[in-house]
């Protein structure tokens, strides 16, 4: 049986996850065909449309209306990779459709959009994905699997720091824009969820943040409006008790940062930048010295590990400490891993690997974050997922309905 794929949101993003499918059907694991795609712009949608005729051999059918899509064809699945403020209105029709749904991050524009559309899927019986690729580097898989192993003692204290971007607008105009999630949140919960992947859950957070710049310059000098925030710095506690050491500097001049680092009771496991291919740096305590443990001797302390069938043909070997690919193979490569795990899922009637509940975790934590400095304190998650009166929450809510 041919699954049957459809995706709405022909921009930068749905082309990125059409060299996905590339790069699937090069390894013989694109278990789905790619048969309609939509985009309001028409340019977009056939723009898309024909990279995926030729990468993928078969040209998607193009539509400008989502409800048109669904009325003329029956379709599986659905990638959405419009911008946030969308994903609950293109995700719910797609349920009514009898579609199951991988959103990409961030989940959805506000907590409470995002909890009324988990739950939407729970009803309906759907699956709801989001798609999360940091978490998917080998370098990642590797990384936790040592942390899983007790090669750095027990976790106590992580840090998640980054500097960069300066002025410039990163990527698109609209992720600085409050009304579209803010860049904060855009580039936020791929931190949050790559804690919470290593570390288990988190259930507090304090954060203070600001507007560095007002204005963003593009690669042409022009000029565009930001008015969400653009740094984020904060603590966070895990369930466990671990804390979280946040920085998140979206207007970062001078010195680039990127540090992730976990400490334990028997040593540290240094984790470098995603989508690098860098390897891990661990150094254990030993008789109270401080130990590096050389690269080539990761694998021996964790003899049970393997990447899963698809991750290791597209990185080419199940046990790996570092990689040497271009960052757009390597951005190609997770796209791809996230499709095939969301298609398999609805094929064998299990949960995929970030569900919606967890892409919703993960935007809870950031908002978390915002929301702390205006209540003054400490705030949880659960109050963040349970709450729909939170400020920095209500500022969004109130500029749409201005």
């Amino acid at each position: 049986m041919t699954f049957a794929m459809g995706l709405v949101g022909c921009g930068g993003m749905g082309r990125r996850h059409v060299l996905g499918m590339k790069k699937l059907q090069a390894v013989g694991h694109l278990n789905f065909d790619l048969v309609a795609v939509c985009d309001i712009f028409p340019a977009n949608g056939e723009k898309l449309a024909d990279q995926a005729g030729e990468l993928l051999g078969k040209r998607p059918q193009v539509f400008t209306d989502f409800e048109a899509m669904q009325r003329s064809m029956k379709l599986d699945g659905l990638i959405v990779t419009t911008t946030p403020e969308t994903h609950t209105d293109v995700a719910l029709k797609a349920f009514a459709a009898g579609m199951d749904v991988l959103a990409e991050k961030p989940i959805t524009l506000t907590v409470a959009e995002g909890v009324n559309l988990v739950q939407a899927a729970e009803q309906a019986g759907r699956v709801l994905a989001v798609a999360e690729n940091y978490r998917r580097d080998p370098i990642n898989r590797l990384g936790k699997a040592l942390v899983d192993s007790g090669a750095i003692g027990r976790p106590y204290l992580a840090t998640q720091a980054s500097s960069s971007s300066g002025e410039f607008v990163v990527i698109t105009p609209w992720r600085h824009r409050k009304d579209r999630g803010g860049i904060v949140i855009d580039m936020g919960v791929h931190y949050t969820d790559i804690l919470e992947f290593y570390l288990g859950p988190i259930e507090s957070v304090f954060g203070m943040s600001a507007i560095v710049d007002a204005e963003r310059k593009d690669a042409q000098g022009g000029l565009h409006p930001a008015d969400a925030e653009d740094l984020s710095v904060g603590v966070m506690r895990f369930s466990s008790g671990a804390l979280v050491n946040w920085l998140l500097n979206m207007a970062g001049r001078g010195e680039g940062l990127f540090s992730r680092v976990i400490y334990g009771t028997g040593g540290s496991l240094n984790i470098p930048g995603d989508r690098l291919g860098k390897p891990l740096g661990l150094v254990q305590r030993q008789a109270g010295k401080d130990v590096p443990i050389p690269v080539e001797e990761l694998l021996k302390l964790v003899p049970d590990f393997a990447l899963d069938a698809t991750t290791a043909a597209l990185f080419g070997s199940e046990r790996l400490t570092r990689y040497d690919l271009a960052w757009a193979d390597i951005d190609a490569n997770l796209l791809g891993i996230e499709q095939a795990d969301f298609v398999q899922a609805v094929i064998d009637h299990r949960q995929p690997e970030v569900t919606g509940a967890m892409g919703l975790r993960s935007l809870a934590l950031v908002f978390g974050l915002l929301e702390a400095e205006r209540l003054g304190r400490t705030v949880t998650l659960d109050e963040v997922l349970q709450r729909r009166d939170l400020p920095y929450e209500l500022d969004i809510v109130k500029g749409l309905q201005a």
